[in-house]
């Protein structure tokens, strides 16, 4: 069961799910935050794997033992421990992808574009956060753990993103250009997705925040869409 977010305000995977979706518009799916950190690229791989062993009282002793653990070792590496593999890669750049939304994330934190506060889930109380508190050298790792201290408190509470979506009602009247432009987004997307009619009105919304789309408006864009299969005809004009 996920953590209740008061209204008002959104998670801090919410956020980075907003965030990673503007900046890698292609690339982002989501689950970024499941990728290991400390991953390497193949031309940093390259780079360092023919350097010789580490030698003196800091390397390990296998390698100071004249690398015993290293010919031991055996002949191949797991897919997903291996620089050069396909799967390794694609993890390294999701990885990558993630740290740089949360880097973009505190930095706007930090400016005041964007406000966070914490919220103790035992008494309810929110704790607005002061925008100097994103310089400390460890707010990138509470970011990146959803949690921060709660003031005059020895327990951390859950990290929370001020919600600045704009209320449906706000935004720009849609015009007929701006609706088949909408119409042609959302025939793109049908071709590869399976979205319901609210789903697609969801779509839509994230996609083209800027406009107000009245209810008439919708209807007026699914007529010239297909129906989602399994769903009737009318359910598009309750």
């Amino acid at each position: 069961m996920s953590e209740f977010v008061p209204s008002g305000y959104i998670s801090v995977r919410e956020a980075e799910n907003r965030l990673g979706k503007a900046l890698f518009p292609v690339s982002w799916t989501g689950d970024e935050y499941k990728a290991r950190s400390g991953l390497m690229s193949k031309e940093q791989w390259l780079a360092i794997k023919d350097l010789p062993p580490a030698r003196g009282s800091g390397a390990p002793d296998d390698i100071r033992a004249g690398g015993t653990a290293a010919k031991s070792a055996p002949a191949t590496v797991p897919e997903h421990e291996d620089p050069l593999s396909a799967s390794y890669q694609k993890e390294y750049q999701a990885s990558e992808r993630h740290r740089a939304v949360l880097h973009q994330l505190r930095v706007w934190l930090e400016a005041g574009q964007h406000e966070a506060v914490v919220l103790d889930v035992f008494t309810g109380r929110l704790y607005p956060i002061p925008f100097e508190f994103w310089r400390r050298h460890n707010a990138g790792r509470m970011l990146e753990k959803q949690q921060a201290p709660i003031p005059n408190n020895a327990n951390t509470g859950t990290l929370l993103i001020k919600d600045l979506s704009p209320p449906s009602q706000a935004g720009k009247p849609l015009s007929r250009p701006q609706i088949e432009k909408i119409i042609a987004a959302l025939r793109k997307t049908l071709e590869t997705e399976k979205l319901t009619r609210a789903q697609q009105q969801e779509f839509v919304r994230k996609e083209f925040p800027q406009y107000r789309i009245t209810h008439r408006q919708f209807l007026e864009i699914f007529k010239e869409l297909p129906i989602p299969k399994g769903r009737r005809k009318n359910s598009d004009k309750k």
